[in-house]
């Protein structure tokens, strides 16, 4: 008679554990989210800060537009199944560029409160910044990133984010 009380109880203090259970906040996770763009000036953008445990990375990668590649004058056209006759296609233009972050004070993802950092890029698809000091701040206001970064006063990444619900 016993046990079946035993397991009631358990369940039900389970059940509190599971009802009050605190969720974190948006700023105690950052910055080990990943975001995605809402509005940039380089397209749509997947930004995420990877915090190691001496050293953060930050990677950005952009889709910017496309070229159209067009096919050989000389290729042939006239196969009867035409999946195997040349085409032109579109060949995306990404931006990508990953790099270790030294932050100029302590992080403080409070509401409102900027976050300055100096960004090595380490890695460029383009090989634009590769080597490249940029200068960068980030805020969260409202539940999102704003993110900008600068080559000198060259402001050449400015962007407004959301974190990835995952499934």
């Amino acid at each position: 008679m016993k046990k079946p009380y035993l397991y009631i109880i358990l369940i039900l203090l389970f059940n509190n554990y599971l009802i009050f259970a605190e969720s974190k906040n948006i700023i105690e996770n950052i910055p080990h989210y990943v975001w995605d763009s809402d509005s940039s000036n380089i397209g749509h953008t997947e930004i995420w800060f990877q915090d190691w445990t001496d050293y953060t990375r930050l990677f950005i990668k952009s889709v910017k537009d496309s070229s159209t590649i067009e096919k050989h004058p000389y290729a042939k056209t006239d196969f009867q199944k035409t999946y195997l006759n040349a085409k032109d296609y579109k060949n995306p233009n990404y931006i990508q560029l990953l790099g270790n972050i030294n932050w100029t004070h302590p992080q403080n993802w409070s509401e409102g409160q900027n976050n300055d950092f100096e960004w090595l890029i380490n890695r460029d698809q383009n090989w634009k910044y590769i080597d490249k000091k940029l200068t960068g701040s980030a805020k969260i206001l409202n539940g999102k990133l704003y993110l900008q970064i600068k080559d000198y006063n060259n402001v050449i990444i400015d962007i407004v984010s959301q974190y990835r619900k995952y499934k």
